[in-house]
């Protein structure tokens, strides 16, 4: 009699899940139609080309940077100070620690 449970929501199970799917199969066809005739019924947009796209620099509406070789990027820094603080720092050699061993 055990067996005959066990089979039964076995069955059952099945039942469920096959129609869980159905119905999940039945959305997305409906959604899928649903988007087709949405874009069938809506004019598409035209797209432009990327060549057709006006470049900003050459209507004017961004000016041309200059190059940034003419401009002293250093000016106004205090550059003294700096080189003094390299100067004072020596490098140091890295001390090896031993490893104490707990007792």
């Amino acid at each position: 009699m055990c067996h005959r449970v066990a089979s039964g929501q076995t069955t059952m199970r099945r039942l469920l899940t096959g129609g869980i799917k159905a119905i999940l199969a039945i959305a997305a066809l409906s959604t899928a139609a649903h988007w087709t005739m949405r874009l069938q019924r809506e004019p598409t947009a035209t797209s432009w080309p990327v060549a057709s796209i006006p470049d900003p620099v050459t209507t004017g509406s961004i000016d041309v940077r200059k190059p940034a070789s003419s401009q002293d990027v250093t000016r106004g820094l205090d550059q003294r100070r700096l080189s003094e603080l390299f100067a004072d720092t020596t490098p140091e050699k890295a001390k090896v620690q031993k490893a104490a061993a707990k007792r």
